[in-house]
């Protein structure tokens, strides 16, 4: 069972670092930003950003607790 959470944990880092590297190199958009029109700003730039870099980050949190474990007092 240890085991399997281990390469539930990798696998779920490394889908994090792969989102991540594919949004930087524009191979899948980000999905708060309309691809049409330009933001205006860098903030409207960064909010469109925002969903897309989150599940990943959420991805990459699931991983780190798999691969670590329970602590035991």
């Amino acid at each position: 069972m240890k085991r399997m959470r281990l390469y539930a944990g990798y696998l779920c880092v490394a889908i994090a670092f792969a989102l991540i590297v594919m949004l930087g190199y524009g191979f899948i958009d980000p999905i708060g930003m309309d691809m049409t029109a330009h933001p205006e700003t860098m903030w409207a730039a960064l909010m469109g950003l925002l969903p897309s870099v989150l599940i990943a980050a959420v991805v990459f949190a699931i991983g780190l607790v798999l691969v670590k474990g329970a602590r035991k007092p």
